[in-house]
């Protein structure tokens, strides 16, 4: 049966009454639990990092998953092995997202300091620290009340929706329960925006020629198999909702949306950036911005997806000046964004 009482924001409720005792001093306290991708600390974490994601049910269904998916995953995860160790060596060779989702978690600790007694931790979907260790923690130091918080903009079963399937199946298996609060999706948050707003501009002034009327400036969202989608997902539909925001603010003359990541055969979210890029530089564009929409924290896509692999293409193709404005990682406005989503659903813990 299952005990974790969770109040989901356009998701499903579960009433029943928790039945492990907290600690009385934790009873007013309020745990605050950061959702994240993870990623590999060293190179020679990155083939178990990457079996970890083959082996997720929510993004790979296959037939009798018990006897096939830790095959399928360890074969994924040996085929893609040497292009991801290129992509985190070309980095530092290792993955950064810890180091920022621990900035992000810091400054939110600090902010709500004014606001009463929540305690901040991190919990990775594919790295650690994974479910089974924080929701430990959160057992053993007696919380009952929660507010996970996914550190996706928008909502995917593929992002929120995993994390949040395994934090749940983790607190099943330790038998924890606490009365917890799931916000499923912030894309429309006022001072996200804003933060998104301002990073352009700043990006924007270190171009030669830093007027608007004469730089492309391209929203690139982590693309989705198109079949998600299609059983759904309301991914795509948000991404375009903080897309079409974001234009209307800005008013940038030449803007588009388009997808990256993409990886196999299937079709993918498009168009793609990179065929963006292509057709961008035939039109004549020598200038080109952009902006990591759908990532909040800076990692292998933003810094080697976007940053060298697409950049040495732009290149390639005549675009001589071309910037990625970085992700917002603790821009104090990302921050404040944050703050409030969480003072709005521990009120209602």
């Amino acid at each position: 049966m299952f005990c974790l009482r969770v109040k989901c924001i356009g998701g499903p409720r579960y009433n029943t009454t928790p039945t492990a005792a907290a600690c009385p001093h934790m009873e007013s306290k309020t745990a605050v639990v950061l959702f994240n991708l993870g990623g590999p600390g060293s190179l020679d974490a990155v083939r178990p990092f990457l079996f970890n994601l083959f082996s997720d049910p929510d993004i790979f269904r296959l037939p009798l998953a018990f006897l096939t998916q830790s095959v399928f995953a360890r074969i994924l995860s040996r085929r893609r092995e040497p292009a991801a160790r290129a992509g985190y060596a070309a980095i530092g060779g290792r993955s950064p997202l810890l180091d920022n989702t621990h900035k992000q978690a810091d400054a939110l600790q600090q902010s709500l300091q004014a606001h009463g007694a929540f305690e901040v931790f991190i919990c990775m979907r594919y790295w650690e620290p994974r479910a089974t260790e924080v929701v430990s923690r959160l057992k053993e130091r007696g919380y009952a009340r929660i507010v996970l918080l996914p550190l996706y903009p928008q909502y995917s079963i593929t992002t929120t929706g995993s994390s949040y399937n395994e934090f749940v199946r983790e607190c099943e298996r330790q038998n924890y329960h606490a009365v917890t609060r799931l916000i499923h999706e912030w894309y429309d948050a006022h001072d996200y925006q804003q933060a998104i707003i301002s990073s352009i501009y700043a990006e924007l002034a270190k171009f030669p020629d830093p007027d608007p009327a004469h730089v492309s400036l391209l929203f690139s969202a982590h693309g989705l198999p198109q079949k998600v989608v299609d059983r759904g997902d309301p991914y795509e539909q948000q991404i375009r909702a903080t897309f079409d925001a974001l234009r209307q603010e800005l008013a940038w003359p030449d803007v588009m949306l388009c997808y990256q990541s993409r990886v196999g055969p299937l079709k993918w979210l498009q168009p793609y950036t990179d065929e963006v890029i292509r057709e961008k530089a035939r039109g004549g564009t020598r200038q080109m911005l952009i902006y990591p929409i759908a990532f909040v924290s800076d990692h292998t896509e933003t810094l080697y997806e976007l940053g060298i692999l697409y950049c040495e293409l732009a290149t390639d193709c005549g675009i001589e000046h071309y910037r990625v404005t970085p992700a917002l990682n603790d821009h104090p406005l990302l921050i404040r964004a944050l703050e409030k989503l969480i003072l709005a659903e521990a009120q209602q813990l």
